[in-house]
């Protein structure tokens, strides 16, 4: 079996068909149903089921599928670390960061890396935290800036930058800003702007509503994407939302809720992920180590102990 084989073998998994992987790869479909029957003679099994609608693995084929994208993941790193050694630290950095982390920690330390490293390049991405975990196991991204992964400790390794805390958030003539010590249960009646079901955020203020006998936040704008502007749909409403960063979100007029932290503690710790056992390229290193002296503005994020 040949490396290349991997690669087609995934091709084919993630099209779904030998004809639209074969086309995706440039070469001709006799040929790519031949590479796919020399990996099944060599495991000694059936990779794929064929039908008249495509392909789809078999039980032993999802196994496999498993194992060789982690190979041709480990492949790809091994020809990363070959490059970095033969052309010093020139080469390119993906880099991608949760929209929950402020801007200017991330943007001041990937401007410092690029004047120190004329020659790198960057490629950033600003993603919800489980589509950065996602493109990372895929081998999409060499790093992400976001909040520690939960239960993920075997796939990724995460290095400690700053603690911070998130707020639930109001415009600025919402009845609730005249309430000191907010409990959850002031907060039933209230309309919501939150990220799915799947976002481990939504779990634990579903989770704490829950702890105190309280119904699920009521929905009214459900969102996979979290960006700043967001934050405009709460002007004038009466919706609240999760956000960190509150001094710059002040300056819009959306502002945090004085919650008791007892009924719903935001705090969370925000590090640099990388993919656990992967190859870490010198400017990945260089960048770790710049957010790290990163400094967070006074009041808004406390630093990690």
């Amino acid at each position: 079996m040949e490396t290349r084989d991997l690669d087609y073998l995934l091709e084919v998994h993630r099209c779904g068909s030998i004809g639209k992987a074969a086309e995706a790869l440039g070469m001709s479909q006799p040929a790519l149903t031949k590479a796919i029957k020399r990996i099944e003679n060599e495991v000694g099994l059936a990779v794929f089921h064929r039908s008249p609608n495509g392909v789809a693995l078999t039980p032993g084929g999802t196994v496999f599928v498993e194992r060789a994208r982690r190979i041709a993941l480990e492949y790809d790193d091994a020809l990363k670390e070959l490059r970095a050694i033969q052309t010093g630290e020139q080469g390119i950095l993906r880099v991608g960061y949760s929209p929950t982390v402020p801007d200017s920690i991330v943007l001041r330390a990937c401007r410092q890396l690029m004047n120190e490293r004329p020659a790198a390049r960057l490629r950033l991405r600003r993603r919800l935290a489980s589509d950065l975990f996602t493109l990372m196991k895929a081998g999409e991204l060499d790093m992400a800036v976001a909040p520690e992964p939960p239960d993920m400790s075997n796939e990724f390794d995460t290095l400690p930058l700053f603690r911070d805390r998130l707020h639930v958030m109001a415009d600025d003539s919402h009845p609730l800003h005249h309430k000191t010590r907010l409990r959850l249960r002031d907060l039933v009646n209230e309309e919501w702007l939150l990220p799915g079901s799947n976002i481990p955020l939504r779990r634990q203020v579903n989770d704490a509503f829950r702890r105190q006998g309280l119904p699920e936040p009521s929905l009214r704008v459900e969102t996979d994407f979290a960006v700043p502007a967001l934050l405009e749909l709460l002007r004038g409403s009466r919706m609240l939302c999760i956000a960190g960063n509150a001094a710059a979100n002040a300056q819009r007029g959306i502002l945090p809720l004085n919650i008791d932290e007892q009924e719903l503690d935001l705090t969370r710790s925000v590090g640099a992920v990388l993919r656990a056992g992967g190859y870490v390229s010198p400017l990945a290193q260089r960048l770790v180590e710049l957010l790290q002296r990163a400094r967070p503005s006074p009041g808004s994020l406390a630093p990690m102990e």
